[in-house]
């Protein structure tokens, strides 16, 4: 869906002028998950689910405060209920008002919903999958994904020390399944260091999935964003970020406010190193989001 004269003109004065508000939110309805991945520090975290009126509420908040993308998160966000209430009529409600909607999930549950993306995380080939998400679950992910009739189907992978040597043959085998690939690295939550990726081996992991990007497969983050990312020499504009917790609380800023220690030398969000990039006015970011959510 191309953009609108209305809504490019919103971007254009808000962001390239005005430059103080959000833009990207990400809405987590619910820490419980159906899996216990090692990389992932939110599934123990105490936090009651949103109500259906409490996440009304907190849609409306993010667009007032000039968000226009919406992500909705867990946890799992597709095991959150409110009753007769289900993720699809949150989306719906979303899709009414905000430019895209995403959702982002461990494809555990089948992947009908009416967001305009849908993220599957697969960080691994099976055995290597199956270890950080500590279930047999590969086989029954890539069943839901051959499944689905989702049109914009993306997978997301986080790179680790556990599975960077497989990350290149992961990325041709996960081009024949989803439209696109996103990749990020992998933080090391409060001070669990033993799955960060040493910068030596990222810069030649980034190199090759280069050169994979340049040969065909379908991976979206820009050549600019894994640049930025080999040694992180980009400057962050977290002010375009917004989070909201299933507590109700909505920070602005970044991702681990709140949540982590934040040590910025040690980022690896790609979706922060992609939109602070195209604020700044870089074409392949500004491609690289137009592809992914529009």
């Amino acid at each position: 869906m191309p953009l609108s004269a209305t809504q490019l003109a919103y971007i254009l004065r808000t962001y390239v002028l005005d430059r103080r508000k959000p833009f990207l939110a990400s809405l987590k309805l619910t820490y419980r998950c159906n899996l216990r991945c090692r990389q992932c520090p939110f599934y123990s975290l105490p936090a009651p689910d949103l109500t259906f009126g409490q996440a009304i509420a907190i849609i409306d908040r993010l667009y007032a405060r000039g968000d226009r993308i919406l992500i909705f998160e867990g946890g799992e966000p597709f095991l959150w209920r409110d009753g007769p209430y289900r993720i699809h009529d949150l989306i719906t409600y979303a899709r009414r008002s905000f430019f895209s909607t995403g959702v982002t999930s461990n494809g555990t549950l089948p992947l009908d919903v009416p967001s305009d993306v849908v993220w599957v995380s697969i960080d691994g080939l099976r055995d290597t999958h199956n270890a950080l998400r500590g279930a047999p679950i590969f086989d029954p992910v890539i069943a839901n994904v051959r499944a689905s009739r989702h049109p914009r189907l993306l997978v997301h992978v986080t790179v680790n020390s556990v599975n960077a040597a497989e990350i290149p043959r992961l990325l041709e085998y996960l081009a024949g399944l989803f439209r696109g690939i996103t990749l990020q690295f992998y933080y090391p939550y409060n001070g669990r260091d033993d799955l960060f990726l040493d910068f030596e081996r990222r810069e030649r992991l980034l190199d090759e999935v280069i050169r994979l990007k340049h040969a065909g497969l379908p991976i979206q983050n820009s050549t600019a964003a894994l640049q930025a990312l080999k040694h992180n020499r980009w400057t962050c504009r977290d002010s375009l970020i917004d989070n909201a917790n299933p507590d109700g609380r909505i920070s602005q800023g970044c991702y681990l406010k709140g949540r982590a220690d934040i040590d910025c030398s040690r980022c690896g969000f790609s979706p922060h190193t992609e939109i602070s990039l195209a604020c700044r006015g870089n074409l392949q970011a500004i491609l690289a989001g137009l592809r992914i959510f529009l």
